[in-house]
């Protein structure tokens, strides 16, 4: 567990590549479709895409959105170690694989899907440049709630399997932390400014679907990628060192060197 950080912050470049590489094949074409749409809508000689067109040609956008997710998968990296931390002392007796997939389940749904419930993402040519800074500095402070109201939650599961709750005390226990967390949840959803930018009318539906299907799918595969590569390179290593460490186990996992 030791190195789990430095494990965590390769794989979040990792899984941000690979990321990248499945919103450069899915995504990319709808948001190009989005910025031939508002080229369209605003006219011959104006300037479409926003943000994206100032990003230079097809091919660098393309690059940046990998390099961009490989930063991204990176600082995930990071929120995954720590709520990773949070669910094995919460759950002591499990295995890392279900520490890890509940960890990158909890993160997913923290960050990822809730905050998109909350802030939908996107296309290009949707929200206005004066709300941007406004929008982000909302969804960063929700982003933020969100981890920690996560992490008070699991804080307290582990507090009551070390108080040594039982039966019924633990069940409502459990029910306390539930209730709690989705109470924290509700006051932030109603507390925290949304976005205030409507889809324009030249916006198809099904534009925006699959922006916001493909994007959220995005994430499920960055944190998955994180959570599968750690639990098992972890694995994978511990068994390497437990067969050096003994000769009789090593002897059988190759019978061929013994003929």
């Amino acid at each position: 567990m030791r190195n789990m950080l430095a494990l965590a912050l390769i794989m979040g470049a990792i899984a941000g590549l690979l990321t990248g590489v499945f919103m450069n094949v899915f995504n990319v074409p709808v948001m190009e479709w989005a910025i031939e749409l508002e080229s369209a809508q605003a006219g011959p000689g104006s300037e479409a895409g926003g943000f994206y067109a100032s990003l230079g040609s097809l091919a660098a956008q393309r690059v940046g959105l990998l390099l961009g997710l490989a930063v991204l998968g990176v600082i995930y990296g990071a929120v995954f170690t720590g709520l990773f931390q949070v669910v094995r002392q919460a759950l002591p007796g499990w295995n890392i694989w279900a520490w890890s997939l509940i960890a990158a389940f909890l993160c997913f749904w923290s960050i990822s899907l809730l905050t998109q419930l909350k802030y939908p993402l996107n296309p290009p040519g949707v929200g206005e440049e004066a709300s941007l800074l406004s929008r982000q500095g909302f969804q960063f402070l929700f982003i933020l709630l969100s981890v920690v109201a996560v992490i008070g939650a699991g804080v307290f599961v582990r507090y009551i399997h070390e108080s040594g709750w039982e039966g019924g005390q633990r069940f409502l226990g459990y029910a306390a932390a539930v209730i709690g967390y989705f109470a924290v949840v509700a006051i932030m959803f109603a507390a925290i400014p949304g976005s205030p930018d409507a889809i324009p009318e030249w916006v198809p539906d099904s534009l925006v679907i699959l922006f916001r299907t493909f994007s959220i799918l995005g994430h499920l595969l960055l944190w998955m990628i994180i959570a599968l590569g750690v639990s098992g390179y972890t694995r994978y290593r511990e068994r390497g060192i437990s067969a050096a460490g003994n000769p009789a186990m090593e002897r059988e996992m190759t019978p061929a060197s013994r003929q």
